[in-house]
């Protein structure tokens, strides 16, 4: 490992295919060994793409394999992974998100802690710029992490989901997020006011009912308006979202777009 930190800050694939041959042929062998390849990947500009892959994988496999108990991240793991990949709050790098983002796909179980901070670190890139427009793979990320879990969305996560939303409002993003944030939402809503719900990936993947009004406990309701005037002005989605709460026809975030 040493030989590559002392080269030029650029890995590419052959130099992954010899981290895989010859420094971890059976993968890292402890929570040091984890820690120090992503360190590592904090001093790279530009890495190929077959060193996020291998990252990604590999510290999936120090979690869910090679880590009791087998396919699960603790509260233990989740605050280890989030403290190393993002070291006093430093922003995630593109090596550190896919690492997130397989462990979560791959785990049985997760703390929604963890899936919340995955979202709100698709807001800073490598770089610590913010805010800068999610484009159709962040969409894709996004969608990932929500559908990594089986359960309905969290409040956790709700609250993740308004910090991305207010945190990207300004920028043009890709059409699919306004649709996705929307539904995740209603899941969120519906699921904590006790309502009846479909599974999550199939509630991120259709229209919500209508009908919710009277339905949405006072609750959810003044969370929602609170997330929702924070900033005191309603994009298109959060519209959409007081009006399905009130049973209206419209507005429907599938059928215009917020021009941001």
């Amino acid at each position: 490992m040493e030989q590559f930190r002392q080269a030029a800050k650029r890995i590419d694939a052959s130099d992954v295919v010899l981290l895989l041959r010859e420094v971890y042929p059976e993968g890292v062998r402890g929570r040091n060994e984890a820690e120090a390849l992503i360190a590592f990947d904090r001093e790279f500009v530009d890495p190929a793409p077959e060193w996020h892959g291998f990252m990604a994988e590999t510290v999936a496999d120090h979690l869910l394999r090679r880590s009791q108990p087998a396919g699960v991240v603790t509260p233990e793991k989740a605050n280890w992974l989030m403290r190393a990949i993002a070291p006093a709050g430093r922003a995630v790098t593109p090596g550190g998100l896919q690492a997130l983002v397989r462990t979560i796909e791959q785990a049985a179980e997760i703390p929604a802690v963890l899936s919340a901070f995955a979202i709100r670190a698709l807001w800073l890139d490598g770089a610590g710029r913010e805010p800068h427009p999610l484009d159709a793979q962040d969409v894709a990320l996004l969608r990932s992490i929500l559908e990594a879990v089986k359960t309905a969305v969290s409040q956790e996560e709700a609250e993740a989901l308004f910090d991305l939303h207010d945190a990207v409002a300004a920028v043009r993003n890709h059409a699919a997020f306004d649709d996705l944030f929307f539904r995740a939402i209603v899941n969120y809503l519906a699921s904590a006011s006790g309502c009846e719900t479909p599974p999550r990936k199939e509630a991120l993947a259709r229209e919500p009912r209508r009908g919710y009004a009277g339905q949405i406990g006072a609750e959810c309701a003044a969370w929602l308006a609170a997330r929702i005037m924070r900033d005191g002005r309603p994009t298109f989605p959060e519209r959409a979202l007081l009006a399905l709460m009130d049973d209206s026809a419209e507005p429907d975030p599938s059928s215009q777009r917020s021009q941001y």
